[in-house]
């Protein structure tokens, strides 16, 4: 890796602290870091968050501050095992004033923290969502799925009103004043801290020319363990929010039936007009596949719940279900 030169140096520009929670990926944490190397904004500094990995990640984020300790920092979150956690200990260490997070295994344009800085002060923006491509390998079935569904970002700033925290500009005043991420979700943090500052008033903005990308999520066990997760955090967020969330009643057919059909097809259409009938009924199976893994992320939370209850009533043979919480 070619040494990195920018650093927190004094500047007319805003101190940007880039905050990278990772767990178990050295691969993609070394290409994350890669693509931060070289950008052109003049003052800024990466703070690798490792959320207690038992792989070679550490190392990997270690040999990178070693050789460049003015520039790349590596903090430690090992009480809280959540990425909303070690966003928050990333918070905490940062000295810029703006936050940008970047999700390890993502990549970014040269210019993207230039480019986030100048949509920001064009908007007089505290919160930014980023256009995140999703970058597909190999065309298969699982991989074609995630490219498609993807990161609709801008739709979800408008109607939904929060952006993924894989690639977000924030205002440290921002956090500040309406707190940081809530490290109890399993999944969905990045939603209820969106609407929370939707809720404080300010706007939420969207900038296409602030360009991340993902890799695709190319195997079906990746995917569903991902939807699992959303499946818990719905189910958290209402327990955590009912005034905010609800969550389908789990006896709803809704979460056990396949889409419909036609909307569906129309739905893939849309953005991939080169899909062949074998790929639109594998596409239409993923998805049927997903719908049932989040329900069952929903009742395993519930049953979570449910073992809590009656070990803090005195019945503590009740075991809560082994599944991975992470939200990576």
């Amino acid at each position: 890796m070619d040494a990195i030169e920018p650093a927190m140096a004094p500047s007319t520009q805003p101190a940007v602290s880039v905050i990278v929670p990772v767990y178990n990926d050295p691969s993609g944490l070394l290409e994350t870091l890669e693509s931060l190397v070289d950008q052109t904004h003049p003052s800024y500094e990466v703070i690798v968050v490792d959320n207690d990995s038992d792989d070679e990640t550490l190392a990997v984020a270690r040999s990178v501050a070693d050789s460049h300790p003015e520039f790349v920092r590596v903090e430690r979150e090992r009480e809280i095992q959540s990425s909303y956690a070690a966003r928050n200990t990333g918070i905490r260490a940062a000295s810029g004033e703006i936050l940008a997070f970047v999700d390890a295994d993502v990549t970014v344009d040269a210019d993207f923290l230039e480019a986030g800085v100048s949509a920001m002060r064009s908007r007089d923006a505290a919160y930014l969502g980023c256009r995140v491509d999703v970058a597909l390998e190999e065309r298969v079935i699982v991989g074609l799925y995630n490219a498609i569904t993807g990161f609709p970002v801008e739709r979800y700033v408008e109607e939904n009103r929060f952006a993924p925290t894989c690639a977000l500009f924030v205002r440290r005043d921002l956090v500040e004043d309406v707190g940081a991420f809530d490290n109890r979700l399993a999944s969905g943090g990045d939603t209820e801290f969106g609407q929370r500052v939707a809720a404080s008033g300010r706007d939420l903005h969207y900038a296409p020319d602030v360009r991340a990308e993902h890799p695709a999520r190319a195997t079906l066990r990746s995917l569903l363990r991902k939807r699992v997760r959303i499946g818990r955090g719905i189910t958290q967020r209402a327990s955590l929010y009912p005034d905010r969330y609800d969550a389908p009643p789990l006896w709803h057919p809704i979460g056990y039936l396949p889409p419909h059909p036609g909307r569906f097809r129309r739905s893939v259409a849309e953005p991939r007009d080169d899909l062949t009938a074998s790929e639109t009924v594998g596409l239409y199976c993923v998805a049927y596949l997903e719908r049932l893994a989040e329900t069952t992320g929903r009742a395993l939370e519930r049953l979570d719940e449910l073992a809590s209850t009656r070990e803090s009533d005195g019945e503590s043979n009740v075991t809560p279900s082994p599944i991975e919480s992470r939200d990576y």
